[in-house]
């Protein structure tokens, strides 16, 4: 799965995504022009379990001013997740989870496999703080997509924030993505597959589009 991330109209970041064997394999590079002001080539590994369930989240961020490697490993009987950093231990923490919390991309794929018809609620761990997702649907739509004109579910998710405590630095791709003042809005295609054709966030001053490019089997 290929996502092209979009700014101002322009492309600045070029995302593939695989879903293979109970493991998420994302990378994120920015294009020629945003490298100029902000290079970026992260990688994001997710281990999951029955309904994405993450066992573990694992982030290598390598971009203009900021570098982590990174594992958070959920034990959801204890309500627990655990941080490791591979570059500075001065990070390494525990944290309190929901039974149900998923990082970004695992909620991502469990969204669009499994949304409600009545709607429903996402837990997300940002970056060590836990947010509400609470999700409706807003309306069938005909949108463009890679395949031409396609029928898509429009969702509106709606974040409240659970944990307490100071947000932290974190790559460019996921930071400020969870926030209590703006709506995320999802477009997923109305047939079996069930892709996520685009996403829009409303943040100020101009909204951050995601647009799926390419798909393949």
């Amino acid at each position: 799965m290929h996502i092209t991330i979009k700014y101002l109209g322009l492309n600045v970041v070029y995302v593939t995504m695989e879903d293979n064997d109970n493991e998420l394999k994302i990378k994120a590079e920015s294009s020629a022009l945003a490298g100029i002001a902000a290079s970026m080539d992260n990688q994001y590994f997710s281990a999951y379990e029955n309904d994405y369930l993450p066992l573990y989240y694992r982030k290598v961020i390598d971009q203009r001013g900021y570098q982590e490697d990174r594992i958070i490993n959920y034990d959801r009987d204890r309500g627990v997740a655990y941080r490791t950093s591979y570059i500075d231990t001065l990070r390494n923490c525990s944290y309190p989870i929901h039974p149900e919390t998923r990082d970004f991309f695992s909620a991502l794929f469990f969204i669009c496999q499994n949304f409600n018809e009545l709607g429903g609620t996402l837990w997300l761990d940002a970056n060590k703080l836990i947010w509400k997702a609470d999700y409706e649907i807003v309306g069938l739509d005909r949108i463009s997509s890679y395949a031409g004109k396609k029928e898509a579910v429009q969702l509106k998710l709606d974040f409240s924030r659970i944990s307490e405590g100071k947000a932290e630095r974190s790559d460019m791709l996921t930071n400020n993505l969870v926030t209590a003042e703006n709506s995320l809005y999802l477009w997923i295609s109305n047939d079996e597959k069930r892709l996520p054709l685009k996403a829009e966030f409303s943040m100020k001053p101009f909204s951050v589009v995601w647009k799926m490019t390419a798909y393949e089997e």
